[in-house]
């Protein structure tokens, strides 16, 4: 009885997580304000990655960056310092963010002055894949330093996922990585899922990144209204 009683509990949880999730889609229709959710393992390059586009396109857009960590607020001051607005969200012992936290962060600022929202999660490869926190897209990112066998490892997460990141490409050779038989392998097991190779360090496959996710339209968009 007690594991029934817990399943029922922990699908009244999802089902009303998933209503605040849709409020919070309808409510960025209203902005024309984007979305996404990254999630990736402590180490993989998040943070990283939103550093490189905070920078790159600190002139030309402007980023809100919801930053989900148990105790520390180390992320968000890093990409904070290039001028992106962030919000920490602590979680304490929660592995990953839930919709109302992220209402809750975005009922605190004014979503006229923003042109794209990143959200990212909790550094773990399980928690987050199947919370839906109101975001166009779910992004995973892992790099090469995870091993070969992470997108073996990873099912869910991985399925769950619009986009995959295969960061610090350039660290392949001394980790003894083949990128192109890792790829191949997830394929295999993810036929849909599209997978770009990246290194933060040296810029490739950043730009293809950055165009997946709408930032290049969205810079366009935003010169032409000026």
């Amino acid at each position: 009885m007690s594991n029934i009683l817990r399943i029922n509990i922990d699908q009244k949880i999802q089902e009303a997580n998933n209503i605040i999730a849709q409020r919070i889609r309808e409510k960025r229709q209203q902005y024309n304000l984007p979305m996404v959710d990254i999630q990736g393992s402590v180490g993989s390059g998040k943070t990283s990655i939103l550093e490189y586009f905070a920078e790159k396109y600190v002139s030309t857009l402007k980023f809100l960056v919801i930053n989900g960590d148990l105790a520390t607020d180390i992320d968000a001051q890093r990409i904070g310092r290039f001028g992106s607005t962030c919000l920490q969200i602590n979680t304490g012992r929660g592995c990953h963010l839930m919709a109302f936290q992220i209402e809750k962060a975005l009922s605190e600022v004014d979503l006229n002055t923003f042109d794209f929202i990143f959200v990212e999660n909790v550094g773990n490869l399980i928690c987050p894949s199947t919370t839906d926190v109101g975001a166009d897209s779910k992004i995973t990112v892992t790099s090469v330093t995870e091993g070969p066998y992470v997108f073996r490892k990873h099912p869910i997460t991985f399925k769950m996922s619009q986009l995959a990141i295969l960061n610090k490409i350039d660290l392949a050779p001394a980790m003894e990585i083949d990128v192109d038989e890792v790829i191949e392998g997830a394929h295999d097991l993810y036929p849909q899922l599209e997978i770009i190779q990246t290194s933060v360090k040296t810029g490739v496959g950043m730009d293809l990144f950055a165009k997946k996710i709408g930032l290049e339209t969205k810079k366009k968009k935003e010169k032409g209204r000026n």
